[in-house]
């Protein structure tokens, strides 16, 4: 079960909420982290074994030092008259609110956020007085993740379905592919495709699709000024993290999870995020090591070629290109299709085979060697890596999306949704990741 360990161990009360971890790793984390896990991850029926992993228990630091301070909020409640659902979510009286939704009063966006920072409050008071949580929090927890539901689905979206793809070849030559993959990157866009969907480790729907909500996140729900932590987060690393933050960040991932769900058709009780960070791209660096670590681009690759278990994707943007950032475009890759008259040459195959032959005399000039043709030399060559990404980029077909913060991104895992992040010029990108696995 997750629980607080150490001084003031975490008493178990009729209303407290435990949560069972899955057989491989059990977690220790504290009050916060096992209440937010079982609102955000039990369905309304039973609660899927978790793979959220971690070696380190997870200790609080003082609430003193590590709480929020609710941005000012506007807006009022539909009609103007409550029913008293304000003052019921400020004192975070679950079953006062589910009385009166269910009477036909919804939750607003204002109410919502009240209820947020009512629940952030709740917390931060019950680890100051080393108190057990009341079960009011997670049941109003699920209250603010239906809202948020509700009102996504208000705002606007755009999205394209496409066919699942998956690799065509099975056996050694699948394992060969994989293979040149790894050893060349650039070959992942020459894997040969079939129509359906692979998805190992689950089960998916015969759906798929890329959707993009140029605003999944208001700006007071990604602001880094009220969530400082949020730039840089991980469920591995919460010692000195506010309540408030990994509340804040739950609510999103929970958010995707719901969109998910109502996106493809699935039930909610199956779907399991499987890996869910912010993490920052920093211009001119090189990535480390797998997900969390600072680069400034992220080569061309499937989701659930890099995972089996990933079968939906998303990425929420927490700053904006052109004022934090430049380049850094998030790019779906995907192969040109073919003109009807197969003898003329396309333009993307004038251009590769213009930008091979003016590669072939850059080096046989480096060389040394006499060169025929035009634009022998160097002064034509100058920029030959530009050039060399032509080449890489022949014969696709690129969809950029340009990042603005509390837009996301949200699609199938499969081949039919290859996809990279240009390089970044300058400064800084931040961005949540989130991939889900729906559960056989």
């Amino acid at each position: 079960s997750l629980r607080r360990t150490g001084r003031g161990r975490h008493r178990t009360s009729p209303a407290e909420v435990q949560v069972c971890s899955g057989s491989r790793t059990r977690m220790r984390a504290s009050a916060t982290f096992a209440t937010v896990l079982a609102a955000a991850l039990a369905s309304a029926s039973a609660f899927a074994p978790t793979r959220w992993t971690s070696s380190n228990t997870v200790r609080r630091i003082s609430p003193s030092m590590a709480t929020l301070s609710p941005p000012p909020m506007g807006g009022s409640v539909k009609g103007g008259d409550d029913g008293g659902l304000m003052a019921a979510v400020s004192k975070v009286d679950a079953t006062k609110v589910t009385t009166l939704l269910e009477s036909g009063i919804e939750m607003d966006e204002a109410t919502t956020n009240a209820a947020f920072w009512a629940v952030v409050k709740a917390v931060d008071r019950a680890e100051a007085q080393d108190q057990p949580l009341s079960a009011d929090v997670p049941k109003m927890l699920h209250h603010i993740f239906d809202a948020d539901l509700r009102h996504l689905l208000s705002r606007e979206k755009q999205t394209t379905n496409v066919t699942c793809m998956k690799p065509a070849l099975e056996g050694e030559e699948g394992a060969q592919e994989r293979m040149n993959y790894i050893f060349d990157d650039s070959t992942h866009k020459d894997i040969k495709l079939a129509e359906g969907r692979r998805c190992e480790d689950g089960h998916c729907c015969d759906a798929c699709s890329r959707n993009v909500f140029p605003t999944f996140a208001t700006e007071s729900e990604s602001n880094f000024d009220t969530f400082p932590e949020l730039a840089s987060f991980t469920f591995n690393d919460l010692e000195t993290v506010a309540a408030g933050t990994i509340i804040q960040f739950v609510r999103l991932v929970e958010r995707v999870r719901r969109t998910i769900a109502h996106e493809y058709g699935l039930p909610l009780s199956t779907l399991l995020p499987l890996q869910a960070y912010s993490r920052k791209y920093v211009a001119g660096t090189t990535q480390q090591g797998g997900g969390g670590g600072e680069g400034d681009d992220v080569i061309l690759h499937t989701d659930e070629s890099t995972h089996a278990g990933y079968h939906y994707s998303s990425v929420l943007y927490l700053n904006t290109q052109g004022e934090d950032f430049e380049g850094g475009n998030f790019v779906f890759n995907d192969p040109v299709e073919e003109e009807e008259d197969a003898d003329r040459e396309t333009v993307q195959d004038r251009r590769a085979r213009e930008a091979a032959e003016a590669v072939a005399r850059f080096k046989a000039a480096e060389e040394g060697l006499e060169v025929e043709g035009e634009g022998a030399d160097h002064e034509e060559f100058e920029d030959v890596n530009t050039m060399a990404e032509e080449m890489r980029r022949a014969g696709r077909k690129l969809t950029p999306f340009h990042p603005s913060r509390g837009a996301a991104v949200i699609f199938s895992s499969g081949w039919e949704n290859m996809h990279e992040v240009d390089k970044i010029t300058s400064g800084t990108r931040y961005a949540g990741e989130q991939n889900a696995n729906e559960m056989k």
